[in-house]
């Protein structure tokens, strides 16, 4: 008996790629601590308020958690500066893209999204059967909105924007965010993924939590992963206009997100000494790496994440093998067509030391 048919798209669908595991750099170098630097999670590891909640409530994981997690939705709305009926909380952030892309794809529309960006956004379109606009970059590595909004036709239902974005660090201005807002026609969905938004420095940045009350067209996805420590929970949250969100809830599955995230996010919101010392750790920890870089000679994109973007050069695969030799997990940049770049997460000062170190050793 043979498997049954999938749908003719699945096929074309690649797999998502992620970041190399400590453990499996352990096992193969046989390195005891690897330093893991490549998947943009908090140095500082998880909120003690979120662990504290946690061990208050492991006794109770035999209940059912809250389907319309309603007390983690009101703190994220405190949080964010929003309506409790304007969130939607989901398995990760990845979540609400997935649903978001049920809820508004159909087979034949397209999505359009940049060509250096979060692949996750093409994998959920495409399991969708939409085809996908990718829209190059300016310059290589700047999102480009008058090629944005040039691409836009009548079967264009979702724009994808990252903002900073994954993987080059760099925000989109208030201004040009208002402008592509301006221009694009009233059926199109735009779903802005703010998940770095909490580390941004840029004075001209502009979230767009501050759009939703007069434009009923965006969603904003964001995530306690990065900035709160809560990766492997997967906490994350849609926020929007009532309509969207009342589109999402309809196909959300019950119970999706499990009773100790919930009761983690809830803490991890409250925890402001724990988002300031997050954040304090990652500017400082930017700032020392950018300026080693300079001193080695190599070029990086200004990044305004938790993340840095390096060139090293035609030899950064090698580069990327010798830092995973000495123990620090970084990433190769070459599946987002970035071959001459590895990406680099800020960690901890002795990691950070360790990095600027090992690579001025292996660049000689």
């Amino acid at each position: 008996m043979r498997p049954p048919k999938t749908a003719s798209w699945i096929n074309h669908i690649p797999a998502y790629r992620p970041g190399k595991a400590k453990e499996e750099i352990a096992k193969r170098y046989g390195i005891e601590n690897p330093i893991k630097m490549a998947s943009n999670e908090n140095p500082l590891g998880p909120s003690p308020a979120a662990l504290r909640a946690i061990d208050n409530y492991k006794s109770k994981i035999n209940l059912y958690p809250d389907t319309a997690a309603e007390e983690l939705r009101i703190k994220a709305a405190g949080f964010f500066g929003c309506k409790e009926e304007q969130v939607i909380v989901g398995n990760g952030s990845d979540e609400v893209i997935d649903l978001a892309c049920r809820a508004y794809l159909e087979p034949g529309d397209n999505a359009i999204i940049p060509e250096c960006t979060f692949s996750y956004y093409s994998i959920a379109s495409k399991a969708c059967g939409a085809v996908i606009r990718n829209v190059p970059m300016d310059d290589g590595l700047k999102i480009d909105i008058d090629s944005i909004i040039s691409s836009v036709n009548n079967q264009t239902k979702i724009v994808f924007l990252a903002n900073p974005n994954n993987p080059t660090g760099l925000h989109i201005s208030g201004n040009n965010l208002s402008r592509l807002l301006g221009s694009l026609p009233d059926h199109v969905l735009v779903l802005l993924d703010e998940a770095y938004g909490l580390f941004t420095r840029a004075n001209d940045f502009k979230s767009g939590l501050k759009f939703i009350e007069d434009d009923k067209r965006i969603l904003v996805t964001t995530t306690l992963s990065k900035s709160h420590g809560l990766a492997g929970l997967r906490v994350g949250f849609g926020i929007a206009d009532n309509a969207i969100i009342e589109a999402l809830n309809r196909i959300k599955p019950p119970f999706n997100v499990n009773l100790l995230a919930q009761r983690a996010g809830i803490a991890a919101l409250d925890d402001t000494t724990f988002l300031k010392d997050t954040l304090n750790t990652v500017w400082n920890g930017m700032d020392f790496l950018c300026s080693g870089f300079r001193k080695l000679g190599l070029e990086f994109v200004p990044s305004q994440t938790n993340f840095v973007l390096v060139k090293v050069g035609k030899g950064a695969r090698s580069v990327y093998e010798e830092l995973l030799k000495a123990g620090i997990i970084t990433r190769y940049m070459d599946s987002y067509g970035l071959s001459e770049y590895i990406r680099i997460s800020v960690g901890m000062p002795e990691e950070n030391r360790a990095l600027m170190e090992t690579i001025g050793k292996i660049l000689g």
